[in-house]
């Protein structure tokens, strides 16, 4: 098991403020694929938030996969 080093009020908190501006996420699907997808956070909901894709595709991903580091916020 992997050891918390942040609280997830504080990724909830930090992801809150990144709604509506332009990111690259790289999001770990597991067996080395590893997919990237530039876009925006749409919703921020208690338990997950919505990611619009540039292609259209709206995703929706929980703050534990931040946590996890299944999803890494790019520069």
């Amino acid at each position: 098991m992997r050891q918390r080093t942040v609280n997830i009020n504080d990724v909830k908190r930090n992801i809150s403020a990144m709604k509506g501006k332009n990111l690259l996420l790289a999001v770990n699907k597991g067996r080395n694929k590893i997919t990237k997808m530039q876009g925006e956070i749409v919703d921020v909901f208690p338990s997950v938030f919505t990611f619009r894709a540039a292609c259209g595709d709206l995703v929706s991903f929980s703050y534990s996969d931040v946590i996890c580091g299944d999803i890494k916020f790019l520069a």
